[in-house]
């Protein structure tokens, strides 16, 4: 018992929010270390637990990094102790590696500010009028985007789930009042044995007394610091370059900048099979006294194109070089944990390993952690600013452009200076056409041009026209499934852009299959048809003269949306990935022998893609064989199909006027026409289901994700799709029914529910034509398409028949004039329609994305 009250202590002092803070505590390991290398500054990582509160009024200790699900506002507590020895001639700062989303932090109940990071790395400074003391209380508020920008994520169907927290490592920083507030560089050639490095710093300061009284020069008239700079060798730790000291005199809170060069004679260059590092070293003395010192990596390389007789293509340190490249989605729950490092590596040796040269980051800022990675292990980075399938008339709303333009400045800020990061991209499925898209391009490129050369892109669909995209270094032409059966049109799709376009085109590809399908490439949601699709979309792009391939993704992950092709097993997943964490499939193959131009592994064709389903002809058959009985065993029953068939008027009357019309043999024949309906429903559904249009659909007029999951679901379960959409058609026209009732105390007849319920029903009984299409519509709609056009019209030609025959029955049963029964009824229909799309507009931009969804996508 007493061994149990010791370990129960032990855990509390672990657990307790109060973390002290000492020198001897701040030993950089070889994580913080590749994060920020310093030998002067003293970096303390925050991670731990912190006391935490939701906005749901949830509360308990939490260890962080963590985000959280489904949140729309979190709160972070931890009081600290900082050493008193560490408290004089400091300056403190918080570094984040990036969170989601937007943070406001407090340091002792002071407001330092709000913040936004949209998973790039943050770095924020405490002002010294925030006393910094022994103990202090860190308070940080984290919550999701905020309204449009939320929105425009949300409504892509395949972003990333969108938490809120603390997704990466974050620290405090401790530097010297005076610091290296940022350091960067570029390479100008004089030809690739003579390069000059070109350096720009930014030196800071805050109240800078407190130290000059410390180092003995309180009372000189001006006081000056020494600023050196030094190009190391990283495996010999030899100086092959350096700067003369440079005197500079700075004052508190001012910030200088400084530019300097270095010349590089016979470097070594850095290229994805060669990736030779540099270290650039910046030091600022004060006396004999190293105030603060940082270090970056430094790659040499010379990009440059050329034209050649298919397009054009890019030229690495005077070799032709050709784009292999893979999507990459870094999971929070699988990466936040104390083996994160072990994970990016054996993540990057296994795309070296695959053969790929480049990955494109998307939907956040690369880790800094996997950016220096990738600067050992020589990958490409390539990032996407969170700008996917936006109407025009959204983007260039100001609060949307200023978030994306900060997003970008920290990815340049914080990412640019790697080696390995290579470009950003500036959207994904925009309108190439519009001139707000223009104006969105070039105010982007020249604001990230400020950071030096830093290459810009965006991706399109294959088939755009492909204009004002002047601005752009290069373009990724985004396969359009518009062309799944039409490759020989594809193809020569794509070699009309590298005509056309006079810049590198890559080609970009992928799709989202069953990984417990192993039935052949004939089955569009195979294993071996993601390795066949893979294998077929990246010859059309070699036979094109693309520059290139991007691969729809290296890993599966975690959607916002639920979608349709993943439904049949976790709607909130991408299976998109070529590898499933550290399971490769089949795709990991085919595509190792692409990118390494090895023998391609035989692929199995499997079974044919859309076998017989013989579920819509038993249900056809059972809604057959109940009216046929109906029609067989009562007379009065085929006079009433008759009479409402041909002399509608007629019919109606005899429910005006009591005739006796049975209620149980209405009961059924409702039952008939709702079996119908559902067999159809759920024979289209099923069909469409592998379709992006499909999903795009739905996803746009059905708001609720609980419903949209469920249509998904149903969409791959063709027996409970019967049943569950025939009882809904069912309550419809019961619901109807009721309408009719409540409708039917404003006039002076006198109607019962009975009346109303048997209106309702027979009026619609031109849906019985939709038996046959019902039945077969499944097997008819992969043979034309011209064929599911005329099905389709016709569903709605039906429906808006059936709808014209209830506002007739009104008329005649009411006993009101059919001028007032129509506009009513069309009164009634358009409040109904201004109800739902108004809603639908304030909540979701509705016509604003169904406008871009027809000229775009659709």
């Amino acid at each position: 018992m007493n061994f149990s009250i010791f370990f129960f202590l032990i855990f509390l002092i672990f657990a307790t929010t109060n973390l002290t803070f000492s020198q001897s505590s701040a030993s950089q390991d070889e994580l913080t270390r590749m994060i920020l290398n310093s030998n002067s500054r003293i970096i303390f990582k925050l991670n731990g637990y912190w006391e935490t509160k939701l906005v749901d009024g949830t509360t308990g200790s939490f260890y962080l990094p963590k985000v959280f699900y489904n949140c729309n506002q979190v709160t972070f507590k931890k009081t600290i102790r900082i050493d008193r020895k560490l408290l004089p001639n400091s300056v403190w700062h918080f570094y984040f590696l990036g969170l989601n989303d937007e943070i406001e932090i407090f340091w002792n109940s002071q407001f330092l500010g709000k913040f936004i990071s949209d998973g790039t790395p943050l770095w924020v400074s405490i002002p010294n009028k925030f006393i910094v003391k022994e103990k202090n209380e860190i308070t940080l508020i984290v919550s999701p985007s905020q309204s449009l920008a939320y929105l425009v994520k949300q409504n892509y169907q395949y972003f990333r789930k969108i938490v809120t927290g603390i997704s990466r490592d974050f620290f405090l920083v401790r530097t010297s009042p005076v610091f290296i507030n940022s350091l960067s560089y570029s390479l100008s050639f004089e030809s690739l044995s003579k390069v000059e490095l070109k350096t720009k710093l930014n030196i800071s300061s805050f109240e800078i007394e407190p130290l000059l009284k410390t180092q003995n020069f309180a009372n000189q008239n001006r006081i000056t610091f020494k600023l050196e700079l030094f190009l190391r060798n990283t495996e010999t730790n030899q100086i092959i370059s350096q700067t003369q000291p440079q005197i500079i005199s700075i004052s508190s809170f001012r910030s200088i900048f400084l530019e300097t060069s270095l010349t590089l004679l016979n470097p070594t260059l850095w290229e994805p099979e060669n990736p030779y590092l540099y270290s650039l070293e910046a030091k600022l003395s004060l006396g004999d006294s190293l105030i603060d010192d940082i270090s970056n990596d430094v790659g040499i390389s010379k990009w440059e194109t050329t034209s050649y007789k298919k397009g054009v293509s890019w030229i690495l340190n005077g070799k032709p070089f050709t784009l292999k490249a893979v999507d990459f989605i870094e999971e929070y729950d699988y990466y936040n944990t104390n083996q994160k490092l072990k994970k990016f590596e054996s993540d990057l040796k296994n795309l070296k390993s695959l053969g790929a040269n480049a990955v494109r980051v998307l939907f956040s800022s690369p880790n800094p952690i996997f950016l220096t990675l990738a600067n050992r292990y020589g990958l490409i980075v390539l990032v996407d600013l969170p700008v996917y399938y936006i109407p025009s008339s959204l983007i260039k709303k100001s609060d949307l452009f200023i978030r994306f333009q900060t997003i970008s400045e920290n990815i340049c800020k914080f990412c640019g200076l790697n080696p390995s990061f290579f470009a950003i991209g500036l959207g994904e499925g925009l309108d190439a056409s519009s001139n707000i898209i223009k104006d969105y391009f070039e105010k982007m490129s020249n604001r990230i041009d400020h950071f030096g050369k830093i290459y810009t892109y965006a991706s399109f669909f294959a088939g755009q026209n492909f204009q004002n995209i002047e601005s752009l270094d290069f373009i990724i032409v985004k396969d359009n499934f518009k062309f799944k059966k039409r490759q020989n049109q594809l193809l020569s799709t794509l070699a009309s852009y590298t005509e056309v376009v006079k810049k590198p085109l890559i080609f970009s590809f992928g799709t989202i299959i069953n990984p417990s399908n192993h039935n052949g490439y004939n089955n569009p949601m195979s294993v071996e048809y993601q390795a066949f699709n893979i294998l077929e979309k990246f010859n059309l792009q070699s036979r094109a003269g693309f520059s290139g391939v991007v691969v729809w993704s290296y890993n599966d992950y975690f959607t916002e949306n639920p979608l349709s092709k993943s439904a049949y097993i976790e709607p909130y997943i991408s299976f998109s990935g070529i590898q499933e964490f550290n399971q490769q499939r089949v795709a990991f193959n085919v595509l190792k022998s692409l990118f390494n131009n090895e023998e391609t592994p035989i692929i199995n064709p499997g079974l044919p893609e859309f076998p017989l389903n013989a579920t819509y002809i038993v249900s056809g058959i059972v809604a057959v064989l109940i009216w046929s009985i109906m029609l067989n065993r009562s007379k009065r029953f085929r006079e009433y199909t008759f009479r409402s068939a041909f002399r509608t008027y007629n019919f109606f009357a005899d429910i005006r006027d009591k005739r006796i019309i049975s209620e149980l043999q209405t009961a059924f024949f409702g039952l008939v026409l709702s079996m119908i309906i559902g067999t159809y429903i759920s024979s289209i559904i099923t069909y469409y289901k592998t379709f992006d249009e499909f999903q795009f659909l739905v996803s746009l007029f059905v708001p609720s994700f609980f419903i949209r999951e469920w249509i998904f679901k149903l969409a791959w379960n063709p027996v409970l799709a019967i049943i569950i959409f025939s009882l809904l058609a069912y309550f419809k026209l019961f619901l109807l029914a009721v309408l009719l009732k409540i409708a039917s105390f404003f006039v002076r007849s006198k109607i019962f529910f009975d009346d109303t319920f048997k209106m309702i029903i027979w009026a619609c009984q031109p849906i019985i034509l939709l038996l046959p299409i019902a039945i077969f519509i499944n097997r008819i709609l992969p043979i034309s398409s011209i064929l599911a056009y005329f099905f389709h019209i016709s569903f709605a030609f039906i429906i808006l028949w059936c709808l014209q025959r209830i506002i007739k029955s009104v008329w005649i049963v009411f006993d009101i004039r059919p001028s007032k029964a129509y506009i009513w009824a069309l009164a009634f229909i358009f409040t109904i329609l201004i109800v739902y799309f108004g809603i639908q507009e304030y909540l979701f931009n509705f016509f604003d994305y169904i406008v871009y969804y027809t000229k775009i996508i659709l």
